[in-house]
């Protein structure tokens, strides 16, 4: 993430380059899969820290001119940001051409690029990767982008925003000077925040500005409240600056990939943050002599740079040693070098520029935006033109394995039967036949995956499938209970299947997941109706290029089959964690699968040259089918179910 000021950090508050040290080393720590589960919510911290210095800076400026000079302040943001994003983004361009699948990881890396060179990365993200915790994301070596271009997209509208309001507060003659101001946005903090509570649009909820605007928004009335906040005694300041580092610790530990995010978990990091930042607002104490310490300090400069840096260089190390758990954290420590190189080479020289008129900004733009632009639309015009062509039947990447064409499973669903059904929904709500179901499957993607081999094992069953892609479980417990609720009230609904994608590591289910599946067993138990959860089959750190083709442009190999101990901690963990839930429930029964696609010795994606997998966890219809027949042959009460017509 950028630091918000275009001056070096002698002139900034120093405690404020501390946070952001905090803020994008719980980052590289989450993508570097250390066990710090919420590391993400350093983003979080990034935008509120934004949001405050971004107001600091234009407060300052308004108060002393009595205007806001727009021409000036956008030539800062775009000395700031784009040349760092620009030597990045074309690296990470030529990594992905060398080291990542051109099914799909490629060409998103390229979109991405062009969304992110033109502010638009979070829209390009949204649509071309998903989910943030899924992986087709992880595979995305320009995924964290989305951050910038939200706070890209929020400086748009600020200076604006806020010019206007105090304005138009003094024109008014509104009390005191900034109260306008603090009402303004108040009032659109409440409003981004209750969008962020009504909203089940995933992954636009995610990735979107407004969903995202209260947090900048936070940071903004934290510096417009400053008078006030600097009548507070400075042991209450101390303090609240001890206990919004306790917060940001706490939420690193208890937010998980599980957690319905942004949401109410959201409010935890961002009023860390804001504690953190007043806790200095009347001289030094404790908390800001560390953060303005000079380690600290240094790696706050450093800061956005390290931000741009750390994940490409994780993504290409894990795609050159998908089965290794040190790779990635070797990488996050080797990308403070590109990173201190770039905040030297590139940075500093750029902050220094002087761009004054529009032809000295478009030669600024003329050295950054356009090699990037230029980088990722050449290397995409390759993929298109040279290796797509490689990858039919007859070209030199050929394919080796089998991929039959998959069938949507949306061609044998009816229409969802019940519409508040429909609307929990974001993945598929329908039934197998039409009219009143006999049994359901539920869950998220891995039951999806499911629907076509039940379906045609078991043509005389009417299948209800419900699915919520994420969030999990169901977008929240009371989606779960309103889930349970439907089909306890069907007189003719037997018995239940739950699948989901349930790998998070050996942590094992979040206090989230569990809620959500003992209301559902809750529910059916009362009710008398089985319920057999699946386990999950395999996750694959890669996805299936290096199987079905058995090469890469750098890395030529076959990673069809894999040692079973590489994938028997997760299961363990998995079943572990579900075994507590049938204990609690005589209806509930686990059901393992992790024999359909693994024996005594390898797990593997492909039987002789069959694939098995779609991706890096979804599997084809063939590997569907080995699920259930798995599946019948570890249960004899879900065989027998099955059997009914």
């Amino acid at each position: 993430m950028s630091n918000a000021s275009s001056a070096p950090s002698s002139n900034l508050l120093r405690d404020v380059q501390g946070l952001r040290a905090i803020a994008v080393l719980t980052v590289m720590a989450n993508h570097a899969a250390l066990p710090l589960s919420g590391g993400f919510v350093g983003v979080d911290m990034f935008f509120v820290i934004s949001g405050f210095i971004i107001t600091l800076m234009l407060l300052r400026e308004y108060e002393s001119t009595g205007r806001v000079a727009f021409w000036a302040f956008y030539v800062r943001r775009i000395k700031r940001l784009a040349p760092a994003l620009a030597v990045t983004s074309i690296v990470t361009v030529v990594l992905a051409f060398l080291f990542l699948s051109p099914l799909g990881p490629q060409e998103a890396t390229y979109q991405t690029a062009l969304g992110a060179t033109l502010g638009m990365a979070n829209a390009v993200v949204a649509v071309a990767s998903g989910d943030y915790f899924g992986p087709n994301a992880e595979s995305n070596p320009l995924l964290h982008t989305w951050s910038l271009s939200v706070e890209e997209q929020f400086y748009l509208v600020l200076p604006a925003l806020l010019f206007l309001l105090l304005w138009l507060g003094r024109r008014l003659r509104f009390g005191p000077n900034r109260l306008f101001a603090v009402m303004g946005l108040g009032g659109l903090a409440v409003a981004s925040l209750w969008s962020v509570r009504m909203s089940v649009n995933f992954p636009f909820g995610y990735y979107g500005p407004f969903s995202r605007a209260w947090e900048f928004l936070a940071g903004c009335l934290v510096a417009l409240i400053l008078p006030l906040v600097r009548m507070l005694p400075r042991w209450l300041l101390a303090l609240s600056g001890w206990l919004g580092l306790a917060g940001v610790g706490i939420a690193c530990i208890v937010i998980t990939a599980e957690t319905l995010f942004p949401g109410k978990a959201t409010l935890l990091p961002v009023c860390a943050t804001v504690l953190m930042l007043v806790s200095s607002r009347r001289g030094e104490n404790s908390l800001t002599k560390l953060l303005g310490s000079r380690p600290m300090v240094a790696i706050g400069d450093w800061s956005y740079s390290l931000y741009l840096w750390h994940w490409p260089m994780i993504v290409t190390a894990r795609a050159m040693l998908p089965f290794s758990t040190v790779a990635p954290v070797i990488a996050g420590l080797l990308s403070v070098a590109p990173a201190y190189l770039t905040y030297v080479h590139v940075e500093q020289p750029c902050r220094r520029l002087k761009v004054v008129r529009a032809t000295e900004l478009g030669r600024l733009l003329a050295r950054t935006a356009v090699p990037a632009l230029g980088a990722a639309l050449t290397a995409w015009a390759s993929w298109a033109w040279v290796l797509v062509p490689a990858m039919t039947p007859g070209g030199a990447l050929a394919p080796r394995v089998a991929q039959h064409e998959e069938r949507d499973p949306r061609d044998v669903l009816h229409p969802c039967p019940d519409s508040a059904l429909q609307r929990l929904s974001n993945g598929l709500c329908g039934t197998t036949k039409g009219g009143e179901p006999t049994a359901a499957l539920i869950g998220d993607s891995h039951a999806e995956h499911l629907v076509l081999a039940l379906a045609e094992q078991y043509p005389k069953l009417n299948f209800l499938v419900m699915t919520v892609r994420s969030p999990k479980p169901f977008g929240s417990p009371a989606g779960a209970q309103a889930v349970a609720d439907y089909i306890t009230d069907q007189s003719n609904l037997r018995f239940v299947i739950y699948s989901r994608a349930l790998f998070r590591g050996q942590a094992g289910l979040s206090e989230h997941e569990r809620a959500g599946m003992a209301a559902v067993a809750l529910a059916l138990d009362s009710a008398g109706r089985p319920l057999y959860i699946l386990t999950d089959n395999p996750r694959w750190p890669t996805d299936m290029f290096g199987c079905v083709y058995r090469t890469a442009v750098a890395l030529p190999g076959d990673t069809c089959q894999h040692e079973r101990d590489y994938f028997a901690g997760d299961d363990q963990a998995i079943k572990e964690d579900l075994r507590t839930i049938e204990a609690q429930f005589p209806s509930v029964e686990v059901v393992d699968i992790f024999g359909a696609l693994c024996d005594d010795e390898v797990c593997r994606r492909a039987d002789a040259d069959r694939a098995l997998y779609s991706d890096a966890d979804h599997v084809t219809q063939a590997g569907a089918q080995r699920i259930v027949r798995e599946a019948t042959r570890q249960s004899s009460r879900l065989a027998a179910a099955l059997s009914q017509s």
